[in-house]
């Protein structure tokens, strides 16, 4: 065809331009990732493709830093990468039961808008790292890993804080892999994750590929069998016998308000049935907000459960709403939970510290006092501002109710006012038995690895589960059905470092970030230099 004519059909038509045809591939690159993260938190043997989930994310972004595409180019990669992995990962958002939101049509753009906002941080992640290893003239092997964490450390911070899907809880179904948590909380095994990724890239790419590809060989191995070594030196043999209910009452018929005393006589009669066996457990746990009910301060309901807990001589835990007089006069409402005690008396009340945003309170009300008025069926509960240790036979304790067993940092302070082992209360009924179910459950394995305490998972509708020192499920419930899960405590280990010294992981990568900002002013102050590093 001659130069400047038209096309014609049997020509077909003109290609595309270079550029476009490197977004088009970057952009899929970014896609591929997203997708490999988010099945990698799909219930099943998933968790290995967060191995080398990254790595597409990465040659897409070292091809734009390569090319010097601006800041806007930086985050859409990770914008998008952040988009399908995130759409993947919260789908069961649009599954939710009607009982949860009272405007069910609302489920949908929640779906959508849940992903958007949360895909802001990994955009962010790419930007900052393709910014800086531009800028520094450090290779991105070397700054992904820290940038990606700093930014995971701000998504999972303050109220609108969510640690959801940091990559390090792909891990949970590997036990040797998951004893690092023990060193630095799931921050290091995330770190961990992101730097195996950043090896096996390098392995892939050009230049360095056999010292990469053994560095990776050790990344994987060494934590292994360091893991496999914990987990044969870990302690043996059970303590007291507790017993977990998982009553498997459904929405519709726990908040109807119609019917409270069947809810409470499902609740007691489990409870009959678990003391009627060998060995009998010593404390029983219900699950969070159990009968729906002002349980303590509804008179005919606590009569009842002092009656079982004088009867039989064994203390009650449980979940329940709450409501006391504040300051002002005003009531506060709480999801709180506590012991009902044999000499008929209850404990202090646990009110929960760190609520849903949307689900459990409007968010930034202290700014904007009248978001409260906004109703999309939030329970709009007052947060608890201390942590609760309770005694028992099986040795003190501490509760997390549902949402606060994603953050480590509430069961660390636990740990730390005294509590031998923790006790995760939850009703996530609302998600049905979808990836949520899994998700957030397997978040609650770490908090028992991080401190070498076990940890008595107890939900409405599952997943119940015991879990060891060391994050093993050594008994569990099945889903959906009103069950009793009674088995002695596991023993605890030995202290942890992450106990004593905290998120070190999440302040070392923020100290990276730092040092690589200051490399890359002092680089500017020099004068422009042509980017010749070959160092990916």
């Amino acid at each position: 065809m001659l130069r400047g004519s038209v096309p014609t059909a049997e020509s077909g038509p003109a290609p595309l331009p270079v550029a476009s045809r490197s977004r088009g591939r970057e952009l899929g690159l970014a896609s591929l990732s997203g997708i490999l993260l988010g099945v990698s938190f799909l219930p099943g043997p998933f968790g290995p493709l967060a191995w080398f989930g990254f790595v597409p994310l990465l040659w897409a972004l070292e091809a734009r830093r390569r090319a010097g595409v601006k800041a806007r180019g930086l985050f859409g990669l990770g914008y998008v990468f952040g988009l399908v992995f995130f759409l993947i990962g919260t789908h069961w958002i649009a599954l939710l039961s009607e009982v949860a939101i009272t405007v069910p049509w609302l489920k949908y753009p929640a779906w959508l808008a849940a992903a958007a906002y949360l895909s802001l941080f990994t955009g962010l992640g790419t930007w900052l790292a393709g910014t800086l290893a531009r800028s520094s003239g450090v290779g991105l092997a070397w700054v992904f890993p820290p940038c990606f964490l700093a930014v995971e450390e701000l998504r999972a911070s303050g109220e609108m804080g969510f640690p959801w899907f940091q990559p390090g809880y792909t891990q949970h179904g590997i036990p040797p892999l998951i004893q690092m948590a023990s060193l630095g909380s799931v921050t290091l095994v995330t770190l961990w994750v992101l730097v195996l990724n950043a090896l096996l890239w390098r392995a892939l790419g050009r230049g360095g590929r056999g010292r990469a590809a053994l560095g990776a060989l050790f990344a994987l191995a060494l934590p292994w069998l360091w893991g496999e070594r914990v987990l044969g030196a870990a302690p043996q043999g059970g303590g007291v016998p507790v017993a977990l209910i998982q009553g498997n009452i459904p929405g519709e018929i726990k908040w109807s308000g119609r019917h409270q005393r069947e809810i409470l006589h499902t609740f007691l009669e489990l409870s009959e049935r678990a003391l009627s066996g060998t060995p009998r457990p010593r404390l029983v746990v219900w699950p969070e907000t159990a009968t729906g009910s002002y349980l303590r301060l509804q008179l005919d309901q606590a009569f009842q459960v002092a009656e079982f807990t004088s009867r039989t001589g064994v203390p009650v835990f449980s979940g329940y709403a709450d409501y006391a007089l504040g300051p002002d006069g005003r009531p506060r409402y709480y999801n709180s939970a506590g012991l009902f005690l044999p000499d008929g008396t209850t404990s202090p009340r646990y009110a929960k510290r760190h609520l849903v945003p949307f689900g459990e309170r409007m968010p930034f009300q202290w700014f904007l006092p009248g978001l409260g008025k906004i109703d999309l069926g939030q329970a709009e509960w007052t947060a608890g501002t201390e942590p609760v240790v309770f005694p028992s036979e099986a040795g003190p304790f501490a509760p997390l109710v549902c949402f606060e067993s994603i953050f480590p940092d509430l069961a660390r302070e636990d740990v730390r006012r005294g509590a031998a082992w923790l006790v995760n209360i939850t009703n996530d009924e609302w998600f049905g038995n979808s990836a949520a179910l899994y998700q957030h459950a397997a978040m609650a394995v770490f908090r028992a690895v991080e401190s070498h305490v076990p940890l008595l998972r107890c939900a409405n509708t599952g997943l119940t589960f015991v879990v060891d020192s060391n994050g093993r499920v050594v008994r569990q419930a099945p889903v959906f059905r009103a069950a009793v899960l009674s088995a002695p405590l596991p023993p605890r280990g030995i202290p942890t470092l992450y106990t004593r010294t905290g998120d070190w992981p999440g302040l070392l990568a923020g100290l990276a970030v730092a040092g690589l900002s200051a490399a890359a002013w002092a680089r500017r102050r020099r004068g422009p230099r042509i980017d010749t590093a070959n160092r990916s």
